[in-house]
């Protein structure tokens, strides 16, 4: 069995890699969140900029502003793209920084439950200790009586 030190230096190292992990986790739902707000704000945009263009074309349109919109909402199209990527590789990288987070949690666990029995296991041996000091004790103190009863 594992001395209580190096369990307990296990213990505390396991622990740091769990903040650490926690803490990359919370980082990297900041960043998937970051991702999605600016997905969401570049398909807003390109709503409200096709809206504008349904109005123009009521109004009236010439050939210049038609090619200027098909031009732009090809490169907003891009852009969506390149953002629904970027949500997909935060959203990646968020499930593995899960992962692992869960995996340090699990095997944070196992040291903890391994330092309880541990320690449960010492506390035994101490009782045990305590006991067999006592029968001794008792034992003693029998003999002693049994001596004294005699000698009288």
């Amino acid at each position: 069995m594992a001395t209580s030190s190096s369990l307990k230096m296990l213990l505390e190292l396991a622990q740091q890699q769990a903040d650490a992990s926690a803490k990359n986790l919370g980082k990297l739902n900041s960043q998937q969140q970051e991702a999605e707000k600016k997905l969401n704000l570049l398909l807003q945009y390109r709503h409200s900029y096709q809206s504008h263009f349904q109005n123009s074309t009521e109004k009236g349109m010439d050939n210049i502003e038609w090619l200027n919109f098909i031009a732009f909402m090809d490169k907003l199209d891009a852009a969506i793209t390149e953002q629904r990527q970027a949500v997909l590789y935060a959203q990646n990288k968020r499930m593995a920084g899960n992962d692992e987070f869960l995996s340090h949690q699990r095997k944070l666990k196992s040291y903890d439950t391994l330092s309880q029995r541990q320690q449960r296991a010492e506390t035994h041996k101490q009782i045990q200790q305590e006991q067999k000091m006592l029968d001794e004790f008792a034992l003693n103190a029998f003999h002693r009586n049994a001596s004294s009863a005699k000698d009288s």
